[in-house]
C-alpha cells in the first residue's frame, strides 16, 4: 500500500511538472509571437524612416543642379548663346555623385555628360527632353534590373521655356545600404527577440514552478498532509508573497483544526465523569420503586450541579477557542478607575473577607470591558477560594514601566513553587483538586490578557499569599 502511495505521488508531481512546462510554452509561445510582431512593425519602421531620410538627401542632391546650372548661364558671356555655353558647361562640368545630365535647347541637338549614354534608354529621359514639366519633377524609374532616380526641370529665359534640364543618379547604392540597414536592425531585433523569450523563459519557469508547488502541496494537504508546507525562502515579489500568503493559510488551517481536535478530545474527557453522574443517579430512581422526598431532592440537586459543571465548562472552553481567533476582542474605550470600583463592589458578594480597593491611576483604557472584568473575577474568586474569613483581598492598579498592571493580592494560601508553571494551562487545579472546577478559570485570564496584547504575571509563597497581575501593553491606554 505503501508502494502504491509513493507511485501515485511520484505519478501526480510528473503531471504537474508536465502540466507546469505545459503551460510555459503556450505563454511563452504568445509572448514569443507578439514580440516579434512588436520588433517587426519597429524594422519596417526604422527601414522607411531611413530610406525616407536617404532619398531627400539624394534628391536635394540631384536636385541642385538646376539651380547650379542656371546660376552658371546667367553669368555666361553676351555674346555667347545658350545652346554653346550648355555644351561648354557640360564639357568642364563634373557632377557630383556620379550624376549624369541631359540638356536640350528647343532647336537643337540634345547634350549629356560624358556617362549619359547608358541611361538614354530610361523613359522618363526622354518624356523629360521634349516635353519638359512645368517645374522640377523627380521620379523613380528602372532600367535593366538598375533603379534611377530622374529629375525633368524646365530651362526659362526670358519667361519662356527654351529647353529642358534632365538630370539622372543611381539608387543601387541606396538599395545596398537599405538592405545593410536592414540586416543589422533585423539581427538586433533578433538578438533582442531571443533575449527577451529566455528572459521570459527563465521569469515564467520560476512562476510556474512555484505554482506547481502550491499545486502539488494544495494535493497533499488536500489528502489530509495539513503539515505540508511551499517553504519559499527569499522570494518578496508577487509569487513570493502568495506562496507565504499560501503557508500562512494553510498554518492558520492547521491552527483551527488543531484546536478543533482539542476541545473535542477536552469534552469529550471532561464530559465523561459528569454524564456517567448523572446515569447513575438516574439508574439509581428507575431501580427504586420509590424514592423518598429527601432522596429525590438529593439527586435533582446532584443532576442539576452535574449539569451546571458541564454549561461552565462548555462555556469556558468556546471563549477560549474564540479567544485564539483574531479580532476576537470587542474594544471600547473606559474609565479605568470606575471599571475597576465596579468589579470590586461585584467582588464584595464572593465571601466574607477583608476586601480591599487600592490604588487606581486617572485613565482611560481601551479593553474589551466584559472579558476583562470576567478575568479579574475569576482571580478575585480564586483568590477568595485560597483564603479563609479575614484575610486580605486587595484589587488595585499601577502604571509601570510602558505598561498598566492590574493587580490581586491576597494573604491565603498560596501556590506551591511547582505548581506555578502549569497553573495557566486548561483544566489545572494546582494543589486544590478537591475543589469543584473546571479548571479553566487562570487559562482564560491569560488568553483574554495575550488577546490584548498583553500577559499575567503571579508572585506566591507557600502559607503567605499570592499576587496576579493582568498587565496590558501601554497602547492600551487612551492619551
Amino acid at each position: 500500500m505503501g508502494t502504491a502511495a509513493l507511485r501515485s505521488a511520484s505519478s501526480k508531481s510528473r503531471w504537474i511538472q508536465k502540466r507546469t512546462f505545459s503551460t510555459v510554452t503556450r505563454l511563452l509561445a504568445i509572448y514569443a509571437v507578439i514580440s516579434a510582431a512588436a520588433l517587426g512593425l519597429v524594422l519596417f519602421q526604422v527601414t522607411r524612416t531611413y530610406e525616407s531620410h536617404a532619398k531627400k538627401v539624394i534628391i536635394s542632391d540631384l536636385g541642385s543642379e538646376v539651380p547650379e546650372f542656371a546660376g552658371a548661364a546667367n553669368l555666361r558671356p553676351a555674346n555667347e548663346n545658350l545652346f554653346a555655353f550648355a555644351r561648354s558647361y557640360l564639357a568642364s562640368h563634373v557632377a557630383a555623385n556620379e550624376h549624369i545630365v541631359f540638356i536640350n535647347i528647343f532647336g537643337q541637338s540634345v547634350l549629356g555628360s560624358s556617362n549619359s549614354a547608358q541611361v538614354i534608354g530610361l523613359k522618363p529621359v526622354s518624356q523629360y527632353l521634349t516635353n519638359p514639366p512645368k517645374s522640377t519633377t523627380f521620379v523613380t524609374s528602372s532600367l535593366k534590373s538598375v533603379p534611377y532616380l530622374v529629375m525633368g526641370s524646365p530651362i526659362n529665359v526670358g519667361g519662356k521655356t527654351v529647353g529642358s534640364l534632365v538630370g539622372v543618379t543611381s539608387l543601387l547604392d541606396l538599395q545596398k545600404r537599405e538592405s545593410q540597414v536592414m540586416e543589422l536592425a533585423g539581427l538586433e531585433a533578433l538578438v533582442a527577440l531571443v533575449l527577451s523569450v529566455g528572459a521570459g523563459y527563465f521569469l515564467l519557469r520560476r512562476v510556474m514552478q512555484i505554482v506547481g508547488r502550491v499545486t502539488e502541496t494544495a494535493v497533499e494537504i488536500s489528502r489530509g498532509n495539513l503539515d505540508k508546507r511551499i517553504d519559499v525562502v527569499g522570494e518578496s515579489d508577487e509569487v513570493g508573497r502568495l506562496a507565504m500568503a499560501f503557508d500562512e493559510m494553510i498554518s492558520r488551517i492547521s491552527q483551527i483544526m488543531d484546536s478543533q481536535r482539542r476541545l473535542l478530545a477536552d469534552v469529550s474527557h471532561q464530559l465523561k465523569t459528569p454524564l456517567t453522574v448523572i446515569r447513575g443517579n438516574l439508574e439509581l430512581i428507575s431501580r427504586k420503586k420509590a424514592l423518598d422526598k429527601e432522596e429525590l431532592d438529593e439527586v435533582i440537586t446532584l443532576v442539576i450541579s452535574e449539569t451546571d459543571y458541564m454549561k461552565t465548562m462548555i462555556e469556558g472552553l468556546l471563549l477560549l477557542e474564540r479567544m485564539s481567533e483574531p479580532d476576537s476582542l470587542n474594544e471600547v474605550v473606559v474609565d479605568l478607575r470606575n471599571f475597576i470600583a465596579e468589579v470590586f463592589t461585584s467582588a464584595l458578594t464572593l465571601g466574607r473577607r477583608d476586601w480591599h480597593l487600592g490604588d487606581v491611576p486617572d485613565l482611560k483604557i481601551r479593553i474589551d470591558a466584559p472579558k476583562v472584568r470576567g478575568a479579574l473575577l475569576n482571580l478575585l474568586d480564586n483568590a477568595e477560594k485560597a483564603t479563609e474569613e479575614g484575610d486580605l483581598i486587595s484589587l488595585s492598579a499601577a502604571e509601570l514601566n510602558g505598561y498598566l498592571d492590574i493587580y490581586v493580592t491576597d494573604t491565603g494560601s498560596g501556590i506551591d513553587q511547582q505548581h506555578l508553571q502549569t497553573i495557566f494551562e486548561r483544566f489545572e487545579r494546582g494543589a486544590s483538586r478537591d475543589q469543584r472546577g473546571a479548571g479553566l478559570g487562570l487559562a482564560l485570564v491569560e488568553a483574554i490578557s495575550k488577546a490584548h496584547g498583553g500577559a499575567v504575571k503571579v508572585e506566591s509563597v507557600l502559607g503567605s499569599g499570592s499576587t496576579f497581575a493582568m498587565r496590558f501593553p501601554i497602547s492600551c491606554i487612551v492619551r
